[in-house]
């Protein structure tokens, strides 16, 4: 007995219907942990941001107070090196924090483009299967899922570049401490300090 296109259209839906009950009762728990994970994630890369930009920040301020502790003449050159390379730190931070921006940006345009994607796949079950209204609804489908697709390489795109970015922006903080003690210990003592610390005749 051939099935009329409403029988046809209710099985495929009643198909589709328990391939995700049965797929959302077995992935549940692993969705919530990657849930989970993923608020953890944002948490550690929000303090990593923090700590990072107190580090160059705080660095940068500190060079003044720094070298008149150690009443060191230090050279002019190596002052602006370890200047600079706490203010390229600071710069990376920025350029990490846009990236996360992006990189999150781009997932939640994604989930968008996939919740449309699902919205026509149900709106084509309503309508015999192969007729225009079906053909279109499945059309529009696939090409959200397309986009929600691009979004998500884009996504990992910009996460690559923030994780190089964090990673510059530490090695930027080690250099500038590594030139600024470099500069204290090959700095001459200033004149001023040397003529206090004589003893009297």
């Amino acid at each position: 007995m051939t099935e009329t296109p409403e029988e046809f259209r209710q099985r495929v839906e009643q198909i589709d219907s328990k391939f995700h009950e049965d797929f959302n009762r077995r992935s549940a728990t692993f969705r919530e942990r990657a849930f989970e994970y993923e608020k953890l994630t944002i948490e550690f890369s929000h303090k990593g941001f923090q700590t990072l930009t107190y580090l160059n920040g705080g660095a940068l301020v500190a060079i003044p107070t720094a070298l008149a502790f150690f009443k060191a003449d230090v050279a002019r050159a190596d002052v602006l090196l370890t200047a600079g390379s706490f203010i390229i730190g600071l710069l990376c931070v920025v350029i990490a924090q846009m990236a996360a921006f992006f990189t999150m940006s781009k997932r939640a345009e994604a989930n968008q483009f996939f919740t449309t994607e699902q919205f026509h796949r149900v709106a084509a079950l309503s309508h015999p299967n192969q007729s225009v209204q079906n053909l279109e609804f499945q059309k529009e489908a696939e090409a959200a899922r397309l986009n929600g697709g691009g979004r998500i390489v884009r996504s990992n795109i910009w996460r690559v570049i923030g994780l190089c970015f964090y990673v510059a922006s530490v090695f930027a903080f080690v250099a500038g401490c590594a030139l600024g003690a470099r500069g204290v210990l090959t700095a001459k003592e200033r004149p001023d300090v040397i003529s206090t610390t004589k003893t009297p005749p």
